[in-house]
């Protein structure tokens, strides 16, 4: 009886042991059943998160056009794809905002959730078609609503998956956040051309063409993130390089800020992103204002003449032709 008795528990621990590892499937390996039959569907574009991390997250930047499309993709695991036509309801969840910044512990990476009036949906409903894995649904986004104010906001949306007429919602990526920027008609990759000047010390000069991003912090200013020097790729995008006469070299704490009158497309102001000579270096940007300081939105071209000003005092001259590559 003893023997029947542990063959009974032991055949008890065993089928509880297959009913254990069934569940600790992850969505990921759901991708290998059969036709697609136990597929789950997710936000595809969500990046692999941490079990410490309540929600992934995916950052978006959008084109400042009268009505911007930002597409958020749906997804379908099953190997063969659909095995019959899904549809997919979303909804907008603001708890999923608020879990996010409760559990941020750098709180400049909290989020605010995108007022209604700056964007809405034509449906919340999308079909993943029989045989297909993806389905878009898209949110209308209005940048001519944008004030000031609203391009220094940190938005987002909380998106997830409300439910489906076929397969399983994932637990990992039913639900993210889903934070929106608005791009300013300065805002891209450029190839920089010019002359450098240091007035400390004439060995130094300049190296181009750069190549870098302008990128918006409002509707009128971009920072100017530096991306390569004709040696290479740059890693910090906050430099500015120039040749000694020996080798490479740059400027610490010094990385400018354009301002535009949004307007006229008059440069109006260059300031320094490490603070206006509150660094250490004591440095700070200026505009030269006797230069013809502009943006042509016919070719897309920015055209300034700036100094980096050290301890009151001006240190180098820049005059530069940034010419738009593509959108970044």
């Amino acid at each position: 009886m003893k023997r029947n008795s542990k063959n009974i528990i032991t055949g008890f621990l065993a089928v509880l042991s297959i009913i254990f590892l069934l569940s600790c499937v992850n969505d990921a390996e759901s991708v290998f059943q059969d036709n697609g039959s136990h597929g789950i569907v997710e936000l595809a574009d969500l990046p692999a998160r941490s079990t410490s991390t309540p929600y992934s997250l995916k950052s978006t930047a959008l084109e400042a056009d009268d009505i911007a499309k930002w597409p958020i993709t749906v997804n379908y695991t099953g190997a063969n794809g659909a095995p019959e036509d899904i549809t997919v309801t979303l909804k907008f969840d603001a708890k999923i905002i608020e879990t996010h910044n409760d559990q941020d512990t750098i709180k400049e990476n909290d989020y605010t959730v995108l007022p209604s009036h700056l964007f809405d949906v034509d449906s919340y409903t999308v079909v993943i078609p029989k045989g297909e894995k993806k389905a878009v649904f898209t949110i209308n986004v209005f940048p001519p609503e944008y004030t000031e104010d609203d391009f220094f906001e940190s938005y987002a949306l909380g998106i997830s998956i409300e439910s489906v007429t076929s397969g399983i919602i994932s637990g990992n990526y039913g639900k993210g956040v889903f934070p929106i920027g608005i791009k300013n008609k300065y805002d891209g990759v450029y190839t920089v051309e010019g002359s450098f000047q240091d007035y400390t010390n004439a060995a130094f000069v300049g190296v181009y063409p750069l190549t870098v991003h302008l990128v918006t912090t409002s509707a009128s200013t971009v920072e100017v993130h530096l991306k390569s020097i004709p040696a290479g790729t740059i890693s910090n995008p906050y430099r500015y390089y120039f040749y000694t006469g020996s080798g490479y070299s740059y400027y610490g704490n010094w990385s400018p800020i354009f301002k535009f009158d949004t307007t006229t497309n008059k440069a109006a102001a260059v300031t320094n992103y490490y603070g206006q000579g509150t660094n250490a270096s004591g440095r700070a940007g200026e505009i030269e204002p006797e230069a013809n300081n502009y943006y042509d939105p016919e070719t897309k071209s920015v055209h300034i003449t700036y100094y980096l000003i050290q301890s009151g005092a001006k240190r180098s001259k820049f005059t530069e032709v940034y010419t738009y590559k593509e959108s970044r």
